[in-house]
């Protein structure tokens, strides 16, 4: 694979990389080092032997392959190319662990959902609240196993997805899970507070908060008394 493109195509790396990704907003995945590669592989592999699936239902047994799929495309063995050799490997060994109807079709069609889920799956940052989750793998694996039927949006996974509720214009929601607190609740406890302070409350970006704040504004919901600097908020209610 890319032995036209690159001269280290197939070649086990011998340095460290980072990969800025936009889903992490330019943030990286902490990959293997260079100096361990081979035993890590080694070491992921044999847990996996010793492991039995005896006495598992369809989803242990997904989300088991899940989380052995994700540590090895984690380990970015290779310079390049390491997302589609995990895809490769994967079809072939879910070929042998019985599942015949694997094919290459869905990776071909959700090429990118499928690195992104990998990204998600390896990447956490506690300081902002950020935990790895192997939900969207899950997603995909269940979609190519079972053939359930889950939507593939890339955008979802991002770390600062926002998505707003139906009827609540003041709720957020942050890579799929609600955030307690609300723009709303946080203007009805304190009328003085600033977008910038709910930004960094709720843990989201500047422009998220006042756009959040500009449509509590036009629904009717709140208004600005005095200026931006001294006034204050006033909750309308309906």
């Amino acid at each position: 694979m890319f032995q036209d493109i690159y001269n280290y195509a197939g070649k086990i790396r011998d340095y460290n990389i980072t990969k800025n990704e936009w889903i992490l907003d330019g943030e990286t995945v902490l990959y293997a080092s260079a100096e361990s590669l081979k035993v890590t592989l080694e070491y992921d592999f044999e847990q996996e032997k010793k492991f039995s699936y005896k006495g598992l239902n369809q989803r242990e047994i997904i989300e088991h392959i899940a989380h052995f799929t994700s540590y090895l495309w984690q380990i970015h063995i290779f310079g390049e190319g390491n997302t589609r050799t995990t895809a490769i490997f994967l079809i072939k060994y879910l070929r042998k662990l019985g599942f015949k109807d694997v094919n290459n079709g869905l990776f071909e069609k959700h090429s990118l959902y499928f690195r992104n889920a990998l990204v998600r799956a390896n990447y956490e940052d506690l300081s902002k609240g950020i935990h790895k989750t192997e939900k969207y793998l899950i997603n995909f694996l269940s979609t190519l196993i079972l053939d359930e039927n889950h939507e593939f949006k890339n955008r979802e996974m991002h770390v600062n997805y926002i998505d707003t509720v139906k009827g609540q214009d003041d709720t957020v929601k942050r890579s799929g899970d609600t955030v307690n607190d609300t723009v709303l609740g946080l203007i009805k406890n304190n009328n003085k507070i600033t977008a910038v302070e709910i930004s960094k409350h709720l843990k989201v970006s500047l422009s998220t908060a006042k756009r959040k704040i500009k449509s509590l504004k036009e629904s009717g919901q709140i208004e600005r008394i005095g200026s931006d600097k001294t006034g204050h908020w006033r909750v309308i209610k309906k």
